[in-house]
């Protein structure tokens, strides 16, 4: 009986990481593309063309735990404008990955909706 129930706890424990490592997915890759936009962002305000191989290399090991899907659109050409226009498009792929509802708008076309909100 105790070893049953001592198996039910691990079970039940392995379903909560498992569920929790799901949960927290987004977050966490949402996170990870915030940091290496900050990134890319001073660099390109600092005027720097050529992104460094170690965070190239960090964007390598980044898109491998975002899904396939999500990461397609992440170009690495080593120029720092190019790559920070990828990930800007990541992060739109992983809220859609996400939220499958959610859709972004560019406020220069939807600019009746945003007279009528306001």
């Amino acid at each position: 009986m105790i070893d049953n129930t001592s198996s039910r706890i691990e079970q039940q424990e392995a379903s909560l990481r498992r569920r929790n490592k799901r949960r927290y997915a987004f977050q966490r890759m949402l996170e990870a593309t915030d940091r290496a936009l900050w990134l890319l962002e001073e660099m390109n305000r600092d005027g720097v063309k050529k992104v460094p191989d170690r965070v190239c290399a960090e964007l390598r090991q980044l898109a491998c735990t975002m899904p396939r899907d999500v990461r397609a659109s992440l170009r690495d050409t080593g120029q720092v404008q190019d790559v920070l226009d990828s990930l800007f498009e990541v992060q739109e792929h992983l809220f859609k990955w996400r939220y499958p509802d959610w859709h972004d708008f560019d406020p220069e076309e939807d600019g009746e909706e945003l007279d009528r909100a306001g």
